[in-house]
């Protein structure tokens, strides 16, 4: 069910031979079904990072949490909603005052004013029903527009944050540092359907055991990981 495009071949790779090149096609979309399926054994339960249920709030706490930790960003948005517990509150709120309560996630003073002007569009015209028109609003980038995605509308998108973008290369599903970069080779090399589950998974593996200074005895995918041999 995974599509995999070849893998990119470096110098002397490129001069091999077709029949080995296509081996190690074949054996380079063996290994990452083989990850796929146990990451789904390891991790068979919806994953969340974030506790909040109400799709407006989830928003404004994903929005909170960038360039800081989840822990973070759910007590400033704890701060925010506990003053100004709805869009419309907030739209009329007082930038000053969004930035006090918002303060513990950081970069308040350009977090506080975007706040607010998603919060005023959501109050007048409703939630937004695709990430595209998302994309639209001031302070959503790719990453809070497919969390939104795939948290509240349901649909299939590619989360790319910095765990999930550390631990998919090291996995070998991806080639790049770079978040957007990353996400696209996760669209290209699996289906649609696989996108959402990926995005938590790897995730999840980042913070768990893939760490900038990866735990790779106690990791599960030790085994198979084209990484671990090199990183432990």
């Amino acid at each position: 069910n995974h599509r995999y495009p070849a893998p990119k071949a470096g110098a002397i790779a490129a001069r091999r031979h077709p029949v080995q090149c296509a081996i190690i096609w074949i054996m380079d979309v063996r290994v990452n079904g083989i990850i796929v399926e146990k990451l789904k054994n390891y991790y068979p339960d919806r994953i969340r990072f974030l506790k909040e249920e109400d799709p407006y709030r989830f928003l404004i706490t994903v929005m909170l949490s960038a360039s800081t930790t989840d822990r973070q960003a759910e007590k400033a948005a704890a701060a925010l909603f506990s003053v100004f517990p709805d869009a419309a509150s907030v739209a009329e709120a007082d930038v000053k005052e969004i930035e006090r309560l918002i303060h513990p996630a950081g970069l308040s003073k350009t977090k506080a004013p975007n706040i607010k002007a998603v919060s005023a569009y959501i109050a007048a015209n409703g939630l937004p029903s695709d990430e595209k028109d998302l994309l639209k609003l001031p302070g959503i980038g790719e990453k809070t527009a497919a969390c939104y995605a795939v948290d509240v509308l349901g649909k299939n998108a590619v989360i790319a944050d910095t765990h999930f973008v550390r631990t998919a290369k090291r996995l070998g599903f991806t080639d790049t540092d770079d978040r957007t970069k990353s996400a696209k080779e996760i669209r290209e090399r699996f289906d649609e359907s696989e996108w959402a589950f990926l995005s938590m998974a790897v995730n999840k593996l980042g913070r768990d055991f893939c760490h900038p200074r990866p735990d790779c005895r106690s990791c599960f995918l030790s085994s198979i990981c084209p990484s671990s041999e090199v990183l432990s």
